[in-house]
C-alpha cells in the first residue's frame, strides 16, 4: 500500500498513544481491560485449581521424607507435566486475542460489542506476524552465536600469535567492544523496523511484517529513544509493583506462619510435620487467598498498562504511515466508474 504523506514523529504521542486512544474510547478501553482481567483471572484460577494439588503432594514428599523416591516426585509432578502443554496452549490464545482487541483500539478506534475478544482474521494475521517475529528472533540468536564464535577464534589467533604481548590484550579489548556494540546497535536497529508489523497487519487488514520497513524509515533513531523511555517506566513500575507483592504477601504470610514464630526466633529446628501442616493451612487460608488475589490483579493491571504503551508505538506508527486517524484503504484498485462506459460498436 502507498502511503499519504506522513506527519512529524510526534514523540510524546508516540510514547503515550496507548493512554491517548483510552482517552478517546474509555469506554471500549475498560471493557477490553475488564475482560482481559476476568480471563487472566479464570485461567491462573483454573490452572492454581488443577495444580495445587500435585504441589502439595511434592511438598509433603519433600517435608515427610528425607530422602524420597525419585519416582514418587515424577508420579506426583506428573498432573503438572500432563498439563503444561495444554497451559501453554490456552495462555497464546488469551495473549492473542488480547494483543487483537488492544491493537483494533490502538490503530483503528475498534471494539468489538459484547465480549471483545474474537480469534478472526485479525488475531490470525497476529499470529503469523508473531510467529515470523519469532523465527526472526531464533535467526538472530544463531547468527550471533556464529558471530561471537569467529570473534572468539580471530582473538584466539591473535593471542597465539603474539605470544603474551600486551598490544595483543588491548587489540583483543578493542575487537570484543566494537563487536559487542556493533552487534547489539545492529540488533536493536533491525528489532525496530519491524516494530510496526503487528499494527500494521491489523491496521491495513493484511500481512504487513515487512511494510514496516517503509513506516519507520527516517525515525529509527526516534524510536530507540521512546523505547528506551518506556523500558525506564517499565522499570520503576517493577519496583512499585514488587513493594505492593511483599506487602501482600508478607501481610497474608505472617499471620499464618504465626505458630512457627517461637521456634525461628529460637533458633530451634521447626518439627517438618507442624510446617506442611502450617503450609497447607497457609495455601488455603482466606489471608493468603486475598493476598494472591491482590498480587494477581496488580500485575495484571501493570501488564496490561505496559503492554498497551509498548504496543502503543507500534500502533503510532502505522497510523502515522497511514496520514492519521482517518479510514484506511486497504485496496488500490479503481472503481469501474472512474473510467467510464465501454464504448457501444459500430
Amino acid at each position: 500500500m502507498t502511503s499519504p504523506t506522513e506527519a512529524k514523529y510526534d514523540f510524546t504521542s508516540a510514547t503515550f498513544w496507548f493512554f491517548k486512544c483510552v482517552g478517546r474510547n474509555p469506554g471500549g478501553a475498560f471493557s477490553i481491560a475488564l475482560w482481559q482481567v476476568i480471563l487472566y483471572s479464570v485461567i491462573f484460577g483454573a490452572v492454581l485449581f488443577l495444580t495445587l494439588p500435585a504441589i502439595e503432594s511434592i511438598i509433603e514428599l519433600a517435608a515427610t521424607n528425607d530422602d524420597p523416591d525419585p519416582a514418587e516426585i515424577f508420579a506426583a509432578a506428573g498432573t503438572l507435566l500432563a498439563l503444561s502443554p495444554i497451559i501453554v496452549i490456552v495462555s497464546i490464545v488469551a495473549s492473542l486475542m488480547a494483543q487483537g482487541a488492544w491493537m483494533r483500539l490502538l490503530t483503528r478506534n475498534e471494539v468489538a460489542g459484547g465480549i471483545p475478544f474474537r480469534l478472526g482474521a485479525d488475531e490470525g494475521r497476529l499470529f503469523l506476524v508473531n510467529l515470523c517475529l519469532i523465527g526472526i528472533a531464533i535467526a538472530a540468536y544463531i547468527a550471533a552465536a556464529l558471530f561471537f564464535a569467529l570473534v572468539v577464534g580471530v582473538t584466539m589467533g591473535i593471542n597465539s600469535a603474539a605470544d603474551g604481548e600486551v598490544w595483543a590484550a588491548l587489540v583483543n579489548g578493542l575487537i570484543w567492544f566494537v563487536a559487542v556494540v556493533g552487534f547489539t546497535v545492529l540488533a536493536i536497529i533491525i528489532a525496530v523496523r519491524f516494530a510496526a508489523g503487528p499494527a500494521l497487519s491489523v491496521r491495513q487488514k493484511g500481512f504487513r511484517l515487512f511494510q514496516s520497513f517503509a513506516a519507520t524509515k527516517r525515525i529509527v533513531g526516534w524510536l530507540v529513544l521512546t523505547y528506551l523511555v518506556l523500558i525506564l517506566i517499565a522499570l520503576v513500575g517493577s519496583m512499585i509493583l514488587s513493594i505492593v507483592q511483599q506487602i501482600a504477601v508478607m501481610g497474608g504470610m505472617m499471620g499464618a506462619f504465626a505458630p512457627l514464630m517461637g521456634d525461628l526466633q529460637s533458633g530451634a529446628d521447626p518439627d517438618p510435620e507442624v510446617v506442611l501442616a502450617v503450609l497447607s493451612e497457609a495455601l488455603s487460608s482466606p489471608a493468603v487467598i486475598i493476598a494472591l488475589c491482590v498480587m494477581v490483579l496488580a500485575q495484571i493491571i501493570f501488564q496490561i498498562v505496559f503492554e498497551g504503551l509498548w504496543h502503543g508505538v507500534g500502533a503510532y506508527v502505522a497510523v502515522r504511515h497511514d496520514g492519521g486517524d482517518g479510514p484506511v484503504e486497504t485496496d488500490l484498485a479503481a472503481p469501474a466508474e472512474s473510467v467510464g462506459a465501454a464504448p457501444s460498436e459500430g
